[in-house]
């Protein structure tokens, strides 16, 4: 019998799953919120009426179970990850289905519209499945293999891969901690590398974290910038121009990860064109009118995005309004205002502080808060937001 633990990242649906084909298992809620929810507590139901199945709010005897399968970031020892789990899956009842599985801290969800972009033309029956589109746990990707058939499939997967063709992990900019200070970032990502027949890592992480891998690794320093906005540079001999729609440096990662994944797909000269017609949408805005409005409104945003934003935003406009704040709670990953606030005294520009944020930034930094943002803007501006994208 199995052991599956924690319902609020999908361990009713893969039960369901093992239950189906004739696999006992047990549910463990380790955080005893998720069946609060009418639609859990259904759910549980309809399992509970054709299965013999307990579910468990306090900790069951690990030691009776077989096996016990939870996610990577469980504050538990012992157990096979969800990522793990949804890999052999995929090898044994999806090994037909083409996958691109894109991960990393930051730039996940960019290089997976990337990707799609460069691929939806040449790729008919292709499918993208990101951030944007709702949760990106190994278990809703598994849901989505089970539930659609296309030829290809573009996932992004939080804290790791699953079994695929082709594997990025785009970078690990902060390795922070999880699993109550068990694990990190970096061993949470890097350990399903093996999940990947062809996995593609940052030179910066190898050289960061002082890491060997079997993999490929890209040079994302050896770049020669030759215009910062509307940005083009060089890589390995070959000129990329991105549109206006694409502020800041830090993008080059993405666009490195996206072209040496799509080369195993489509030709050279035809990605490079496609990477000059993509448009970055809902998580970054730029408008021009009077002035330049950059908006990033991102629920993942950590403090390295937000130093690099601020960092692009002041490299190009030297001088500007800088808006920033939003929403705790809206990730898994808590942003570390202590950190922030040291990120933001590095810059010299007008501070503008939104929501619960903004209202503890002002309390450390010099700047004005306001209730919400302004409908008009009276100078070069840089929206940074933390929050849901509507």
């Amino acid at each position: 019998m199995l052991l599956l633990v924690d319902v609020n990242h999908g361990a009713l649906d893969l039960a369901e799953y093992y239950l189906k084909r004739g696999i006992k298992v047990d549910v463990y809620d380790i955080y005893k919120k998720t069946l609060k929810s009418d639609e859990a507590k259904k759910y549980y139901q309809k399992l509970k009426s054709k299965y013999d199945i307990k579910l468990f709010l306090d900790k069951p005897d690990f030691e009776k179970y077989e096996k016990v399968i939870a996610p990577i970031h469980c504050p538990i020892d012992n157990f096979v990850s969800f990522h793990e789990a949804v890999s052999q899956i995929i090898e044994e009842d999806y090994y037909n289905k083409n996958i691109i599985c894109i991960t990393g801290v930051k730039g996940k969800t960019t290089t997976t519209e990337l990707i799609y972009h460069i691929l939806k033309d040449e790729y008919k029956n292709i499918f993208l499945h990101n951030s944007n589109y709702g949760s990106i746990t190994p278990v809703t990707l598994l849901k989505i293999l089970e539930k659609y058939n296309y030829d290809l499939y573009v996932f992004e997967c939080s804290l790791g891969l699953v079994k695929c063709d082709y594997g990025g992990i785009i970078n690990i900019v902060e390795n922070y901690k999880i699993a109550k200070n068990k694990r990190n970032a970096l061993f949470a990502k890097y350990s399903t590398l093996k999940f990947a027949k062809k996995g593609y890592v940052n030179i910066k992480d190898i050289r960061r974290y002082n890491i060997n891998v079997n993999a490929n690794i890209l040079d994302t320093e050896n770049i020669l910038i030759k215009n910062k906005y509307p940005l083009s540079f060089v890589y390995k001999d070959i000129e990329f121009n991105l549109n206006h729609s694409i502020l800041g440096t830090h993008f080059i990662e993405n666009i490195i990860f996206a072209f040496e994944i799509c080369k195993n797909l489509m030709d050279e000269e035809k990605i490079i064109n496609k990477i000059k017609t993509f448009r970055l949408k809902n998580r970054m805005e730029v408008e021009k009118n009077k002035y330049y409005i950059i908006k990033n409104i991102n629920p993942g945003l950590d403090v390295k995005a937000i130093d690099y934003a601020i960092k692009d935003f002041l490299d190009i406009f030297k001088d500007g309004d800088i808006y920033i704040g939003g929403d705790f709670g809206v990730v898994c990953e808590e942003i570390d205002i202590l950190k922030l606030k040291d990120i933001l005294k590095k810059y010299s520009a007008n501070y503008y502080f939104v929501g619960d944020i903004g209202k503890e930034l002002s309390n450390y930094i010099k700047g004005k808060y306001l209730k919400s943002l302004p409908k008009t803007f009276n100078n070069n501006s840089l929206v940074i937001l933390r929050t849901k994208i509507n």
